[in-house]
C-alpha cells in the first residue's frame, strides 16, 4: 500500500498579488525602456556619431588662403577680403585681411583678427615657440609685417620691432622664419629669416622668438641682388642661403656662434628636431607606402597650362595617370589610416574651355567657371588600387588683369587630414572660394552693375574621410 501526498497550493495573498504584478510591470517597463527609451539603438548612436564631426560652414565676404593649421583644436587659417562683389570693403579693406579660427568640432567662428596688412603665410606649427603651453602662430605679411598670435585667444604676442632703427632696419620684405636655438637665454626658441631691401642691402634678421626684438641683423654680400632659400644646420649651427648675382647663384653661410660671442654668450644651444619638422614645408613629400605620385604643373592658367599625374608602385611602374588641358593639380595630400591603407588626395581645378564659356566681360573684369574636383587614390594591404572621384564642386572666378579671385595660387594647400576629436580616425578638412551669383543659375551675361551684387564665399567642409571610405567604395561599385 502506497501513500499519495497530495498538495494545495494556497491563494496568494493581497500582498503577494501586488508584489507579483508589480513584478511584472517592472519588467515590461525595462524592456520597453531598452527599446524606446535609450537615445538610440547601437546603430543609430554610431551614425550621430559619426555625422556629429560632420560640418558644413560657409564664411562670406573673405577669401581663405593657403594652408589651415590645427591647433588647440581650433582651424586656423590666413584670408583676404574681397576685390568685387557687395561685400567688398565690409570686413575687411579692399586687399587688406587677417586670421580666423574654427572650432574644429563644429565649424563655429572662434575669433576673427583684422591686421594692417595682407597676409602672405601663417606657420603654427615651430615646437619651439611656446606661450601659455600653447605652440604660437607665426604670420607673415607684406612690407616686412611679422607677428606671432596666441592661437587659441587670438590676442597678438607680439610683433616684429628694432631696438634702434639707425643699428638695426626695419626689416622691407621677410620670408617665412626658420626656427633656431635660444640665442638670448630667455627660455624660448628663436628665428632667422632674410631681410630683403634694396638689390646689394639684404640682411639676415635674427629675431627673439619670446618678445619679437631684433637681436642682430648682418649685412650680406653687396654681390647679392636676390637671396632665396634660407635654412639652419643644427649641427654646424650655420645659416644657409642662397646669393643670386648678374652672373651666378652661390651657397653661402653666416655662423651663429660668432653672434654669440658678440652678444656675450658663450655657447650655443644644440636641438634635436624631430622628422616630422624637417618635412613640415616639403612639398615634394609625395610617398604612401609603396606608392609615389608624382605630379606636373605646366603652363599659365586658364588659358595655357596642362597637367599630368603619375602614380607609381615599389618598381617604379606608372599604375595610374591622367593628364588634363586648362587645369591644375593642388599639392597632393598622402593618407595613411587603419588597417594598412594609404594613398593620395589630389584636388584638381579644370578651367571650361573659351567654347564653353557661359559668360562675357563687363568693366574689364572677366569670369572664369572652374570645375573642382577631389580624387581618392588609396591602396589596401594587398595593394588594390581604388580610385573614387570623391566630389565636385562649381567654382566662379572673377579676374581683371591679372588679379583673380579666387587665386590659384592661394588654393594648392586648401586640404588637410587631421584628427579633430581624438577617436583615431582622421577627417578631411577642406575648403573652396567662389563668387555667387543672385541667383543659382549660371550668369550668362554680364551687365555693368551686375558684379557688384555678387557675395564672395570661403566654404569650409570637414569629412569623415577615414570612416566613409567603404561607403564610397561600395557606391563606385554600385555605378
Amino acid at each position: 500500500q502506497s501513500t499519495h501526498n497530495v498538495y494545495y497550493i494556497k491563494p496568494m495573498s493581497l500582498w503577494h498579488k501586488v508584489a507579483f504584478l508589480t513584478s511584472i510591470l517592472v519588467c515590461i517597463a525595462v524592456v520597453l525602456f531598452f527599446i524606446w527609451g535609450l537615445p538610440c539603438d547601437m546603430a543609430q548612436c554610431g551614425k550621430e556619431t559619426v555625422n556629429s564631426i560632420s560640418w558644413d560652414r560657409t564664411l562670406t565676404g573673405l577669401e581663405l588662403k593657403g594652408r589651415m593649421h590645427l591647433v588647440g583644436g581650433n582651424l586656423i587659417a590666413i584670408l583676404r577680403g574681397a576685390l568685387w562683389g557687395k561685400s567688398r570693403g565690409v570686413k575687411f579693406p579692399s586687399g587688406g585681411g587677417g586670421v580666423v579660427a574654427l572650432l574644429g568640432k563644429t565649424g563655429t567662428e572662434s575669433y576673427w583678427l583684422k591686421l594692417s596688412v595682407l597676409p602672405r603665410y601663417i606657420d603654427c606649427s615651430m615646437s619651439e615657440l611656446i606661450a601659455s603651453g600653447v605652440r604660437t602662430c607665426l604670420v607673415v605679411g607684406e612690407n616686412g609685417y611679422l607677428a606671432a598670435i596666441d592661437p587659441i585667444s587670438g590676442n597678438r604676442i607680439w610683433n616684429i620691432r628694432t631696438p634702434n632703427e639707425k643699428t638695426y632696419p626695419q626689416p622691407k620684405d621677410i620670408d617665412v622664419p626658420v626656427p633656431i636655438p635660444d640665442m638670448d637665454s630667455d627660455g624660448i626658441g628663436d628665428l632667422v629669416t632674410l631681410s630683403r631691401f634694396a638689390k646689394g642691402h639684404h640682411r639676415l634678421a635674427f629675431i627673439s622668438g619670446k618678445t619679437g626684438v631684433l637681436i642682430k641683423e648682418p649685412s650680406l654680400s653687396n654681390d647679392c641682388i636676390q637671396v632665396t632659400d634660407l635654412k639652419f644646420d643644427y649641427t654646424t649651427s650655420n645659416v644657409h642661403f642662397t646669393c643670386s648675382t648678374h652672373i651666378k647663384s652661390r651657397q653661402m653661410s653666416y655662423e651663429v656662434k660668432e653672434i654669440k660671442s658678440r652678444t656675450g654668450k658663450s655657447s650655443l644651444d644644440r636641438v634635436v628636431i624631430p622628422e616630422e619638422e624637417h618635412l613640415r614645408f616639403v612639398e615634394g613629400n609625395n610617398s604612401a607606402g609603396e606608392h609615389k605620385v608624382i605630379v606636373s604643373n605646366s603652363g599659365t592658367c586658364p588659358n595655357d597650362c596642362s597637367v599630368s599625374v603619375n602614380v607609381t608602385d615599389f618598381r617604379n611602374r606608372t599604375i595610374w595617370s591622367y593628364q588634363a588641358q586648362r587645369a591644375y593639380i593642388m599639392s597632393p595630400v598622402s593618407l595613411h589610416f587603419k588597417h594598412s591603407i594609404s594613398g593620395f588626395l589630389l584636388k584638381i581645378w579644370q578651367w571650361h574651355s573659351p567654347a564653353e564659356k557661359e559668360t562675357k566681360t563687363a568693366d574689364g573684369i572677366s569670369v572664369e567657371l572652374i570645375k573642382e574636383r577631389i580624387i581618392l587614390i588609396t591602396f589596401n594591404k594587398s595593394g588594390n588600387m581604388h580610385v573614387v572621384n570623391a566630389s565636385q564642386t562649381d567654382i566662379i572666378q572673377l579676374c581683371y588683369d591679372n588679379e583673380c579671385q579666387p587665386h590659384l595660387s592661394f588654393q594648392t594647400q586648401s586640404a588637410l587630414i587631421a584628427d579633430l576629436n581624438g577617436d583615431g580616425t582622421q577627417e578631411l578638412i577642406s575648403y573652396f572660394v567662389t563668387y555667387r551669383a543672385n541667383n543659382d543659375d549660371p550668369p550668362v551675361i554680364l551687365d555693368k552693375h551686375s558684379v557688384d551684387q555678387w557675395e564672395l564665399e570661403s566654404r569650409v567642409r570637414v569629412v569623415r574621410l577615414e570612416a566613409e571610405l567603404p561607403k564610397l567604395y561600395e557606391a563606385v561599385s554600385k555605378h
